[in-house]
């Protein structure tokens, strides 16, 4: 609606014609009535949804919307209903233009604010990637066959489930199902067992908690958490699951945290400090590790196809590949459940 408003505007003053500009001004503040409750809504229900989030694109969105809707609510409103009343009484002088003029150019700010905040949407829905996940691509990508393997492209480091490096081939094609008996490669077993690599609807909720400290908060999506236990074995005075809450960043230093944060395969731990969003510790490198029994440790790869969880790390997450799953392709510990083992395939 704004930019029809905004559209219009310059349409009709680039016609001229005094009565085109009028009715566009007269349009413009009905058009208010429904546009300012519209805003009002999304925005709230924006903030709403979004209030436990820290993600970047999530930040960003929450910073803009306050700018948002002040600049609709003290600029283009008050100069609507001004440029509407001029415009009525004829009155089309240097004073019309220059309110004209301020319009125009909140309008565009509002424009192009709205705009980063409809793109950092389908970012975080998948739908696009990321600048950093585009950039990853060039180089190493992953893309996911329905129903079917991880096909990998451009990884140069390949490390079996031994621990041993693995050659490499431009493109490999990688079991997600857990049934193949050339593991970590895909030999079509996927059919045979039928795989399926959906969402279950009874997997751990989506959101991202948030400990605090007097130096540094950890944030921690556990729906994300592939069960590594590299939090407990190396810091666990900081991660000791025998108290409430688990998490107490004060009995550790911030040096020792942030090397948990590195280590962490899944991308489930994060942190904030001196006032700044969510962020992620990634090992450098280009690398997919086959963890023993576990999921594929992916670091520095992009993932062309997912819908990713609140507070994930585009660069560094674990996928599943013992098929069992419920927050696929991610991996979510259930190979610790399920019994998981690399030899002679699954039990499917």
């Amino acid at each position: 609606m704004i930019a029809t408003f905004w559209t219009s505007t310059v349409v009709s003053e680039l016609i001229g014609h005094q009565a085109a500009i009028t009715a566009v001004k007269n349009g413009i503040v009905w058009g208010m009535l429904v546009l300012i409750p519209s805003m009002v809504i999304a925005g709230g229900s924006g903030m709403s949804l979004g209030q436990r989030r820290g993600d970047q694109g999530v930040v960003a969105k929450k910073k803009r919307m306050p700018i948002i809707a002040l600049n609709g609510l003290i600029v283009l409103l008050p100069s609507a209903v001004f440029l509407a009343s001029k415009a009525n009484a004829g009155s089309f002088d240097s004073v019309f233009y220059a309110v004209q003029t301020l319009e125009l150019i909140a309008g565009a700010t509002n424009l192009t604010l709205m705009g980063l905040n409809i793109r950092d949407g389908l970012r975080l829905t998948g739908r696009i990637a990321s600048p950093s996940a585009r950039a990853a691509q060039c180089a190493a990508s992953i893309v996911l066959r329905k129903n079917g393997p991880a096909i990998i492209s451009g990884v140069e480091d390949f490390i079996g489930a031994d621990g041993a490096a693995l050659a490499t081939q431009a493109t490999m094609t990688l079991c997600r199902c857990g049934a193949s008996k050339n593991k970590p490669y895909c030999d079509g077993s996927h059919t045979r067992v039928g795989y399926l690599d959906g969402k279950s609807p009874e997997r751990t909720i989506d959101e991202l908690s948030r400990y605090r400290g007097r130096e540094i908060n950890i944030l921690y999506n556990r729906l994300l958490c592939s069960k590594a236990y590299e939090c407990g074995r190396r810091l666990e005075a900081v991660f000791d699951t025998t108290h409430d809450p688990w998490i107490d960043p004060d009995k550790g230093s911030v040096a020792e945290i942030l090397d948990v944060i590195r280590a962490c395969p899944s991308g489930a731990l994060g942190y904030e400090q001196n006032g700044e969003g969510l962020r992620h510790e990634v090992p450098s490198g280009t690398a997919i590790e086959t963890e023993a029994s576990g999921p594929y440790r992916v670091r520095n790869v992009a993932l062309a196809n997912a819908v990713w969880c609140e507070g994930a790390c585009e660069n560094k997450y674990a996928l599943c590949r013992c098929g069992a799953s419920k927050n696929k392709p991610f991996c979510d510990g259930s190979h610790v459940a399920e019994g998981f083992i690399d030899a002679g395939g699954s039990a499917q």
